[in-house]
């Protein structure tokens, strides 16, 4: 069965038009002018610029995670049982941009007394609650406005396009506007305010742009607490895809966090940073779009594994052959940067494939228990990456005041072996995920012949 075959399926399994595509994918470009400021910058802040030791922001990071990987099963609960006239998504983009925007920027404001400690826990860990609040709603959204696949993978192909975009202006201009400062703390401050700002009206002409079709025709009842985990806990395409996600986020949170350190200490070249991310950027569109055609070729599973090889060759080639030749390093990266790019639009596709997986087996549709899970998935791997990074540079024996070769190697290994280990057990749990095109066409279908309400789709 193809796509265009005349088959019943429901109302809301319809195609997408450019200009929404646009809206949703504003979305993750706001997301990452705020968290691909925090994720670049603010370990490197702590360390060289607030005074606080890597073991200290180590510790910051896995106690906000944590903390916010736990809410984030909170807030898909609370998603999956709101009823507006705006959706159950969209709301909260409408109202959560505000206090993101603001909590963005309190990460960056520093004390100097005996709280100082305190005050970046609390600041950086209401931040991520903030972040999760309109972020897990946003990646539900994919599920909200279409049921069809394709249509799904351009949704995602345009999330991730302008996800890199934000991350792009972010790596290549923040950089530039901070050293303009003589005071940097005061130029951290006035560069994530510009970021913060623009990331609230992106959210809000996300908002304005979307429309929730999903389920409109078929009103259902919100799902109870008991059917919210059946459709989690017996989800096995989810629990796969959670575990090769669990390791591609360790990896990808990593190596962002340790950049600036390798741009500086590796690279030896602070005045190379824009052009170090601006390279690494467009290799990452490039995976970035190239990922839906070759998911209609070969499929979401098979252009994962061929992702993940390429990625694990460039790190290998990076790490023993590119020396300090500084071109053949940006091979590795680019390489590097092309898996994220195709990895992360088929990860986020598949997720939202095993929605109406749920919803056939269990008889049950909860979008925000199954994206709040991944979500939780998604913060336990970054506040585990957050701390490998931060007890790494600890373990290594790093210090702004003097770097020892040792802090070179590990840094060195953290851009490279490292990230390529994650993507050998990325590799090895992908395999066992079983939903492929063919079978999720056929789960929709069966979904929209037991509904009462279906007409063919459009």
């Amino acid at each position: 069965m193809t796509t265009h075959d005349a088959t019943k399926l429901s109302s809301s399994y319809v195609k997408i038009g450019i200009r929404e595509k646009i809206g949703y994918g504003l979305g993750d470009l706001s997301s990452n002018l705020s968290f691909g400021f925090v994720s670049l910058f603010l370990l490197y802040f702590y360390t060289n610029i607030y005074g606080i030791s890597a073991a200290q922001a180590s510790l910051i990071f896995v106690i906000a995670r944590i903390i916010d990987a736990v809410f984030n099963i909170f807030i898909g609960y609370v998603v999956d049982k709101t009823h507006s006239r705006h959706g159950k998504a969209r709301p909260w983009l409408l109202y959560g941009a505000v206090p993101l925007g603001i909590l963005t920027v309190l990460c960056f404001i520093t004390v100097n007394n005996e709280l100082k400690f305190v005050y970046a826990l609390v600041s950086y860990t209401l931040y991520c609650l903030a972040y999760t609040t309109v972020n897990t709603p946003y990646s539900a959204l994919t599920n909200r406005l279409t049921q069809h696949e394709d249509s799904r993978a351009s949704l995602s192909v345009y999330r991730f396009t302008c996800a890199i975009l934000g991350y792009l202006i972010v790596s290549t201009c923040a950089d530039v506007l901070i050293s303009r400062f003589t005071d940097q703390r005061m130029g951290y401050v006035f560069v994530v305010s510009c970021f913060a700002l623009l990331a609230t009206f992106l959210f809000l002409a996300c908002f304005g742009m979307t429309k929730e079709r999903v389920a409109v025709d078929n009103v259902q009842s919100p799902p109870t607490l008991k059917e919210m985990l059946n459709a989690v806990i017996s989800n096995p395409p989810l629990i796969n895809l959670s575990i090769f996600t669990v390791f591609f986020y360790i990896a990808y949170t990593v190596w962002m966090a340790i950049a600036i350190y390798f741009i500086k200490y590796i690279i030896k070249d602070e005045n190379f940073t824009a052009q170090f991310f601006a390279i690494q950027s467009a290799a990452y569109i490039a995976g970035t779009i190239v990922s839906e055609k070759l998911i209609v070729l070969m499929g979401k599973k098979t252009i994962t594994l061929l992702a993940l090889a390429i990625g694990i060759l460039g790190l290998l080639f990076q790490y023993f052959i590119a020396g300090d030749n500084i071109w053949l390093i940006m091979t590795g990266v680019c390489l590097y940067s092309i898996t994220l790019g195709i990895g992360f639009v088929t990860m986020w596709s598949m997720i939202a494939d095993t929605v109406e997986y749920a919803e056939w087996k269990h008889g049950v549709r909860a979008e925000g228990a199954i994206y709040g899970f991944f979500n939780f998935i998604t913060k336990i791997a970054m506040a585990i990456g957050g701390g490998c990074a931060g007890l790494m540079l600890d373990y290594f024996d790093y210090s702004s005041d003097n770097i020892s070769t040792n802090a070179l190697e590990g840094i060195n290994i953290m851009m490279t072996l490292f990230p390529c280990l994650m993507f050998v057990l990325s590799a090895v749990f992908i395999i066992f995920y079983t939903l492929d095109e063919k079978t999720y066409r056929s789960i929709v279908q069966k979904i929209a012949a037991r509904t009462p309400h279906h007409t063919e789709a459009q």
